[in-house]
């Protein structure tokens, strides 16, 4: 049994906090909102998550939470690119486990222009496709382990930004093999600080060689991004 904290933020599995996929997305990323205001950051969390609602009832055909003029625009943005590209809302918000290693809630999976989707509705200013290509792998993982691969034919990001048109953004997917490394380096750091466990010299010398590839390797992501040549 799957339970959520909306306080905090945590997931329960059988009344055992579990980490979220959020959590994955923080450890992968972990400069992400470097500078950033907390206020800023809850804010912007607050608007999205009122949009979410928005969408979801919409779909439901359910009265729909009061809106301020920008979650107004966003909700008919989404009207918009629901007409456009023949978004038909499967399922909504749904908790998802894999293996008791990470939780999540995925936002929707519509049938799109007939094809079987996982989708993500985002409103932030710019869209972070490399971020959200993780969090959306890591759904699908969870929501169809033995039939990854092939379960959604694509996944997409609805972006409503705040201020701007609204776009239908396909995402790229993940390698399975990606995902389980990724999970694989973050548990075992998660376990060292979470549990105190006592490494010897070896041990100590592998975990601080990884760290250290895994820093070069952002590194170098970083550079690509920038330059856009990768």
């Amino acid at each position: 049994m799957i339970e959520f904290i909306e306080e905090g933020h945590i997931y329960l599995v059988d009344g055992v906090i579990t980490p979220s996929v959020s959590d994955l997305i923080k450890f992968i990323f972990p400069d992400k909102y470097d500078g950033v205001p907390e206020n800023i950051l809850n804010k912007k969390a607050e608007f999205g998550t009122i949009v979410h609602k928005a969408v979801e009832c919409f779909e439901k055909q359910e009265k729909i939470p009061k809106l301020n003029t920008y979650q107004k625009l966003c909700l008919e943005e989404y009207k918009l690119l629901k007409e456009k590209y023949n978004i038909i809302a499967l399922e909504q918000e749904i908790m998802v486990n894999y293996e008791n290693k990470y939780c999540g809630r995925f936002d929707m999976i519509a049938n799109i222009e007939n094809e079987y989707c996982l989708c993500d509705i985002k409103t932030t200013a710019e869209l972070d496709t490399e971020s959200i290509s993780w969090q959306l792998s890591y759904y699908a993982l969870a929501y169809a382990p033995e039939d990854y691969e092939n379960k959604f034919k694509k996944f997409y990001a609805i972006w409503l930004p705040k201020k701007d048109v609204g776009k239908l953004v396909e995402i790229k997917k993940k390698s399975k093999k990606e995902l389980l490394d990724k999970l694989k380096e973050y548990e075992k750091i998660n376990n060292i600080f979470n549990n105190g466990e006592s490494m010897n010299i070896e041990e100590s010398r592998e975990l601080l060689d990884e760290l250290d590839e895994m820093a070069k390797e952002l590194e170098e992501k970083m550079e690509c991004d920038k330059n856009e040549q990768c």
